[in-house]
């Protein structure tokens, strides 16, 4: 068996959750007419701040936003979006694709501060978490990053997974811990001890190379990208909101 860079991508176009069907206001765009947007708002309390929400490599972000609704509860609005060959996205992804399609998405946001305001984070889960990592650098404006059960790399993780396989990904360049010491980004790393599809070592690897600040929380028996359905919610999002509004409250407006 040979696992190649298609093994790292299974997305879908099924529509899995509408957050209209919740009562959230939902604002669909696109951006240079192929990659596919939702810009979520909370139903009150709004916050002066958008979250930018970074997928996982399944499915679609109709599916993965349904994680994210306890920040549109808090007030804050989410700005989801779909890597080219997910959802409604044109194309076909690729390692060096998905970090354009958000390299794209983050651009297009810092010219609508109208729109999205001025206070901007990150938010990327598992694929997500990684691809927020590989382009941090080139964001230097974003007021904090939130990495959830990220991987290091693909190449890190197949090679682990499956050692008697050989394994074709690329990975020259294409590694978070190339780029997290380069960023001043204040980051947040959070991964449960019991995640069988990415070891939690991979996070805790990259808050050791990560410039300050930086911070870690890492739940114990919370499986991959599930803590908020684990007995941790509460800490979990306790963190994540203490992490938001130190780093709002920090902003100049």
């Amino acid at each position: 068996m040979v696992i190649r860079e298609e093994n790292c991508f299974y997305p879908d176009s099924f529509t899995y959750f509408n957050p209209e069907s919740a009562g959230f206001e939902k604002q669909e765009f696109w951006i240079d007419d192929r990659i596919n947007c939702w810009f979520v708002l909370p139903k009150e309390n709004r916050k002066d701040s958008t979250i930018v929400h970074l997928h996982g490599n399944a499915e679609n972000m109709s599916s993965h936003i349904t994680a994210l609704l306890f920040l549109l509860e808090l007030g804050y609005p989410l700005l989801a979006f779909d890597y080219s060959g997910y959802g409604k996205s044109k194309g076909k992804p690729s390692l060096q694709g998905i970090q354009a399609d958000a390299k794209l998405v983050f651009d297009h946001i810092s010219k609508e501060s109208s729109v999205f305001g001025k206070n901007i984070f990150g938010f990327g889960q598992s694929m997500g978490a990684y691809t927020l990592a590989r382009i941090l650098p080139n964001i230097p404006w974003i007021k904090g990053a939130i990495f959830d059960s990220g991987l290091t790399s693909f190449y890190d993780l197949f090679t682990q997974a499956y050692p008697y396989y050989q394994c074709d990904i690329p990975h020259k360049n294409l590694s978070a811990l190339d780029t997290l010491p380069k960023s001043s980004v204040p980051k947040l790393f959070i991964h449960g001890t019991a995640d069988e599809v990415v070891p939690y070592t991979h996070s805790i690897e990259m808050h050791d190379v990560a410039a300050e600040p930086k911070d870690i929380l890492i739940l114990d028996g919370v499986a991959h990208i599930a803590a908020t359905a684990s007995p941790k919610a509460k800490e979990y999002i306790s963190k994540i909101t203490s992490f938001l509004e130190k780093y709002r409250a920090n902003s100049i407006i």
